[in-house]
C-alpha cells in the first residue's frame, strides 16, 4: 500500500512537473512571439524611416541636380549665345573685309584686263606672299619641311612658292619624293593625304561627305569595271562578287554587270532586250549630232559584206559624219570649205595599229575686225570676247572642255610672257599706254601660234587644240597681222585595232574609252556603293555634265 502510495504521489508530482513545464513553455513560446513581433514592428518603422530619410535625399539631391543643370544649361545657352553673337560680329566684319577687298578687285578690273588684276590685287593686298622678302619665306618653308604634302599645296596655291620649290630646291632633300615637283611620286598614304586636300575645293557638301567616307581610296573606280576595287576597310572584293559579266543582246558578248543598268543587273532569267551601256549612250559631236556605237559597228559589217577583206583603210575613209547647222559654219569668205564639225575614222599617228574616232571641229575667227589700238595690237578684252563666243557655240566645250569654269586655254598663247604678248594689249590702267611697236613687232610667227594637246592620238579621249594665222589676201605680206585666226579642237576616241576590221570573225565591241566618252545624259548612271553618285550641282567641282579629265580603270 505504501508503495502504491509513494508510485501514485510521484506520478502526481511528475503530472504537476509536466504540466508546470508546458505552461512555462506556452509563456516562452508567447513571450517569444511578442518579442519578435515587437521587433519586426520596430525593424518596420526603422525601415520605413530609412526609406523616408532616403527618398528625402535624393528628392532633394534631385532638386539640386535640377537646379544644377538649369544653371548649367542657361550658362551654355548664355555661352552659346555670346559665342554665336561673336560669330555673327567676326563674320560680318569678314564679310565686310571681304566685299571691301572684292569692290577693290572689282575695280581694278574694271581699269585693268582680267588677266592683270589678280596679280596686282594680290601684290596690294597679300603681304605674305608680295611684301615678305623671300629669306622670311624660306624660313617658313624650312619650318614645314617635315611636311611634304603642305609643300605641294604650297606649290598649287602660289607662284611665288611654285618658284622658290623647283626642282633643284634643297626643300626636297631627305624627303620621300623620287620626283620632288610631281605629287605622284609621293608615297601611297601622303597621296591619299594630298588628294583629300585637293579634294576640299569646289566640291558641294554631299560630295564631300562621299570623299570623306571613301578616303582609303587613291583614285575613283572605274564605274564600268569591277577590277581590283576596294573595301571599305582597304581590302580588295572577294572573288565571289568579283568579275560578274552579263550577256548583251545587242553585242551578242557577255560584259561586266556594271556596263549594264541597275535594272538588268536586278532582273532575273534571260532577257532578250538587255543591251549594255556602251549600245544605250552615244558620244556628242555638237549639240546637234550624237553618234551611236551601233551605227560605228553597221558601217564596218557593210563594208565587210561587200568588200570581203578588201583595203580595211577604205573601210575609214568612207566613214564621215558631219553637223550642217548654220552656226557652226565660221568660214571668211564664201569660196572656203564650210567649217562643219565632222567625226571620221582614222588609224593613231603613234600607234598605226588602232582605229580611232576623230571628232573635229576647225572654226575661223576674225581679229581684222575686233578694232586695234592706236599702236596696231589686239584689245585682249575682245580677243577674249570673240574666243567665248566661238565656245558658245557648241563644239569647242565637248571637244576641247575647259579645265574650270570661265578658263580660256586658248588665251595661253596670248599671254604677257608668250611669244605673242607683244601684239595683245592688256589694259593696265596706265595713263597712256601706246607705245612704240618693238622691232619684231611686225614680225608675227606665220605657222602655227598655239599647240595644246593632252593624251591626244593615243584613243583614251585626248584632246587637241592649235590656233595657226589665216591670211585672206592673196600673195598677202607675212610681216603684218593676219586677218583671220584658225582654231582647230580635235577629240579622239579608241575602237578598236586595225587587225580587226579586216577579220569578220572578230565580234567589235564598246571599248573602256568609248564608254568614257559618252554623253551622261546618254545612258543611265551605274549604280553601286563604291561608285561615286552623279552629282546634279552644276556649281560643284563633280558636276555629273562637266567632262572628266582623267579616268582610272
Amino acid at each position: 500500500q505504501r508503495e502504491k502510495r509513494d508510485r501514485q504521489l510521484i506520478e502526481e508530482t511528475e503530472s504537476r512537473e509536466a504540466e508546470r513545464c508546458i505552461q512555462q513553455q506556452k509563456r516562452d513560446h508567447q513571450l517569444i512571439k511578442e518579442t519578435e513581433a515587437r521587433e519586426a514592428e520596430e525593424r518596420v518603422q526603422r525601415e520605413k524611416q530609412r526609406r523616408q530619410r532616403i527618398e528625402e535625399t535624393e528628392a532633394r539631391e534631385a532638386e539640386e541636380r535640377i537646379q544644377r543643370e538649369k544653371q548649367d544649361r542657361q550658362l551654355i545657352e548664355e555661352t552659346e549665345t555670346r559665342e554665336a553673337e561673336e560669330r555673327i560680329q567676326r563674320e560680318k566684319r569678314d564679310h565686310q573685309q571681304s566685299d571691301a577687298l572684292f569692290l577693290k578687285l572689282y575695280k581694278l578690273e574694271r581699269t585693268i584686263d582680267p588677266l592683270l588684276a589678280p596679280q596686282i590685287y594680290n601684290n596690294r593686298f597679300c603681304p605674305l606672299i608680295s611684301r615678305l622678302p623671300e629669306e622670311l619665306l624660306l624660313c617658313i618653308l624650312d619650318f614645314l619641311r617635315d611636311d611634304v604634302v603642305a609643300l605641294h599645296i604650297l606649290r598649287v596655291v602660289s607662284r611665288t612658292f611654285f618658284r622658290l620649290l623647283n626642282y633643284q630646291s634643297v626643300f626636297w632633300r631627305g624627303t620621300d619624293c623620287s620626283i620632288p615637283t610631281i605629287s605622284t611620286s609621293l608615297p601611297i598614304v601622303l597621296r591619299r593625304q594630298f588628294r583629300q586636300l585637293l579634294q576640299r575645293d569646289g566640291r558641294c557638301d554631299y560630295c564631300r561627305r562621299w570623299n570623306d567616307a571613301n578616303a582609303h581610296r587613291l583614285f575613283d573606280d572605274c564605274k564600268f569595271q569591277q577590277n581590283d576595287r576596294l573595301n571599305s576597310d582597304g581590302s580588295k572584293v572577294s572573288l565571289k562578287s568579283l568579275y560578274c559579266t552579263l550577256y548583251c543582246y545587242a553585242c551578242r558578248s557577255r560584259h561586266d554587270v556594271c556596263q549594264f543598268s541597275s535594272t538588268y543587273q536586278q532582273a532575273l532569267g534571260d532577257q532578250p532586250e538587255r543591251r549594255c551601256l556602251g549600245q544605250q549612250g552615244s558620244v556628242q559631236l555638237c549639240g546637234h549630232v550624237q553618234i551611236t556605237w551601233a551605227r560605228i559597228k553597221a558601217h564596218i559589217d557593210n563594208w565587210r559584206q561587200q568588200q570581203c577583206g578588201g583595203d580595211w583603210q577604205a573601210c575609214l575613209d568612207s566613214f564621215n559624219i558631219e553637223c550642217h547647222n548654220k552656226s557652226h559654219d565660221t568660214r571668211c569668205t564664201a569660196s572656203e570649205a564650210p567649217t562643219w564639225p565632222r567625226a571620221r575614222l582614222r588609224t593613231s599617228r603613234w600607234r598605226s595599229d588602232l582605229v580611232l574616232l576623230n571628232l573635229e571641229w576647225t572654226p575661223h575667227s576674225r581679229i581684222d575686225v575686233l578694232g586695234l589700238t592706236s599702236d596696231g595690237r589686239i584689245p585682249a578684252s575682245k580677243l577674249r570676247a570673240m574666243f567665248q563666243k566661238l565656245r558658245s557655240l557648241g563644239p569647242a566645250d565637248i571637244l576641247y572642255p575647259r579645265c574650270r569654269p570661265g578658263a580660256l586655254p586658248e588665251m595661253s598663247c596670248f599671254s604677257p610672257s608668250s611669244r605673242l604678248g607683244q601684239l595683245i594689249y592688256y589694259k593696265s590702267g596706265k595713263a597712256n599706254e601706246t607705245r612704240t611697236p618693238p622691232a619684231s613687232f611686225r614680225s608675227p610667227p606665220y605657222d602655227q601660234w598655239l599647240l595644246l594637246y593632252d593624251g591626244h592620238d593615243t584613243g583614251r579621249n585626248g584632246k587637241r587644240l592649235d590656233i595657226r594665222p589665216h591670211y585672206l589676201r592673196d600673195g598677202g605680206k607675212r610681216t603684218q597681222l593676219p586677218e583671220c585666226i584658225v582654231v582647230n579642237y580635235e577629240k579622239d576616241i579608241m575602237i578598236c585595232k586595225t587587225t580587226d576590221i579586216a577579220n569578220p570573225a572578230v565580234n567589235i565591241i564598246p571599248t573602256d574609252h568609248w564608254l568614257h566618252a559618252m554623253d551622261t545624259d546618254t545612258y543611265p548612271h551605274p549604280q553601286a556603293s563604291q561608285i561615286r553618285p552623279q552629282c546634279s550641282n552644276s556649281s560643284c567641282t563633280n558636276f555629273y555634265r562637266r567632262r572628266k579629265e582623267y579616268y582610272y580603270c
